[in-house]
């Protein structure tokens, strides 16, 4: 059981009433404006660590208009996907194909029903091995593709990092979207010209228009993370020196926390006062 908070009286199962049986205290108002002052010291120091976050998130998504366009451009590569990527015809008798595939047929009917156990058989195949390796891993590549679009919006809201990694991260993630499509539109050329060159007269493809625009979708990002950081957009930091003196250093702040907030507020008044001056 608990202990009085005034004269240490250990608390029994019986003692059931709101004051203490040795010395009369109300346990549950005993001390209340020292607890409500320490939660409120708590409650600012939380709000201490995080507004500088929030600043920096609101510095990466509309901070400045090259955030805005940057924010917008994440899902054109995103929206290029659902625009035909490949375009196939196969003249099989009683039910000829000819059909466009995006991002969303590829989900739903090749990859939904695909059998994969005759897949990998035809893998080992002399005259067809090739061309459903590359099949698959045009498909592979896609579905990457896709992928590094969701986590450009993801980490587009850690872009201005303290460390700097969150342009590099962007840019890399962009990079590696050029890098799935052209591989996905090599694959598939391979096994584009494996099949035309067997089934000359009942197998034609080409790659669709999508699979260039979702390139351009991933080069309109690079672009605009680089023009982000020449033209070098400053993170505008919530003045919070008030809140820093007022807890001071014996608070639940530890001295490196708040030294670190100390540094970062000196460094926005710097930086807001060149911006002035200029």
């Amino acid at each position: 059981m608990a202990n009085c908070p005034k004269c240490g009286y250990r608390l029994r199962l019986i003692d059931y009433k709101p004051e203490c049986p040795k010395c009369g205290v109300n346990l549950m108002y005993y001390n209340m404006e020292e607890r409500l002052a320490a939660d409120a010291d708590k409650a600012e120091a939380e709000h201490i660590r995080m507004q500088p976050r929030v600043d920096r998130l609101k510095a990466a998504t509309i901070g400045s208009k090259y955030s805005i366009a940057r924010l917008l451009l994440i899902f054109v590569p995103l929206g290029m996907l659902f625009l035909p990527l490949v375009q196939v015809t196969a003249q099989i008798p009683f039910s000829p194909i000819n059909s466009s595939v995006s991002i969303l047929t590829l989900v739903s009917d090749v990859v939904g029903n695909m059998n994969f156990d005759v897949l990998t058989k035809l893998f080992s195949s002399e005259l067809l091995g090739t061309a459903f390796i590359c099949y698959a891993l045009a498909i592979v590549f896609v579905l990457l593709a896709a992928v590094i679009c969701i986590l450009n919006l993801v980490f587009v809201t850690l872009s201005c990092s303290l460390n700097n990694k969150g342009i590099k991260r962007n840019i890399a993630l962009s990079s590696l979207g050029v890098l799935f499509m052209l591989g996905s539109i090599i694959c598939y050329s391979v096994m584009n010209s494996k099949f035309s060159s067997l089934f000359a007269d009942m197998y034609s493809g080409k790659v669709a228009f999508g699979s260039f625009l979702v390139i351009l979708g991933f080069l309109l990002l690079i672009g605009i993370n680089v023009l982000y950081v020449k033209k070098g957009v400053q993170v505008k930091y919530k003045d919070m020196s008030e809140f820093i003196e007022r807890i001071g250093r014996g608070s639940v702040l530890s001295e490196e926390e708040l030294a670190q907030q100390q540094t970062e507020q000196a460094a926005a008044d710097e930086k807001e006062a060149a911006v002035t001056s200029e």
